[in-house]
């Protein structure tokens, strides 16, 4: 049987980011052709029982659990707000002032709190009874914290629009791959300047 992986998986993103990295690209907006194969995109949490065995893959839910219309609502915008954020680029971040207003007001619905072991460890988690994509949020605050959540940002391909996880040194990339969505887009703009000369 053939085991499909998940986003985080296939881009070997970092573990302390890969539940927001696949939850952020659950709304697959890709729109492109490639080797004659159109990708068409989509939706992995489209529908209340789709989020259901999202987050039951990822133990994020029990099995005899369900997702309230609410719940579903919150996570969907959660979802729309936090793209909406990371689809500013990093440097222009702090003048996102709407994306931000959004995101903060998404995420009152995902209350956390820090949970210590016995051992000592500290660790950002959902508040007990509430929704465990909280646990989303603290995988943000996590980048925030290290220093590193402008290396999460969105493709600038207007085919594309995947989030991706900079591993550059300079973090400095402007695509999800610079072979496909670059490419892409700079055989795009050549195309455009010749036709300008003409």
């Amino acid at each position: 049987m053939l085991v499909s992986m998940w986003p985080s998986e296939k881009y070997a993103v970092p573990t302390e980011v890969a539940l927001l990295y696949d939850f952020v690209n659950t709304l697959d907006q890709r729109r492109y052709v490639e080797s004659g194969a159109a990708h068409a995109g989509g939706d992995e949490i489209e529908t209340p029982r789709l989020l259901e065995a999202w987050m039951r893959e990822r133990g994020l839910l029990h099995r005899r659990e369900h997702v309230a219309a609410d719940d579903y609502t919150a996570a969907l915008e959660l979802r729309t707000s936090l793209r909406n954020f990371l689809l500013n680029p990093p440097e222009d971040r702090p003048q996102a002032k709407e994306a931000a207003r959004q995101l903060t007001a998404a995420s009152r619905k995902f209350p956390l709190m820090l949970s210590v072991s016995d051992e000592g460890a500290v660790e950002v988690v959902p508040v007990p009874g509430t929704n465990a994509l909280g646990r989303v949020l603290g995988q943000m605050i996590d980048l925030v914290s290290t220093g590193r959540l402008a290396r999460l940002k969105t493709c600038a391909s207007d085919e594309c629009h995947w989030i991706f996880f900079d591993r550059s040194k300079p973090a400095n990339r402007h695509w999800c791959s610079s072979s496909i969505c670059g490419n892409r887009q700079k055989t795009r703009a050549y195309r455009e300047r010749q036709r300008g000369i003409r």
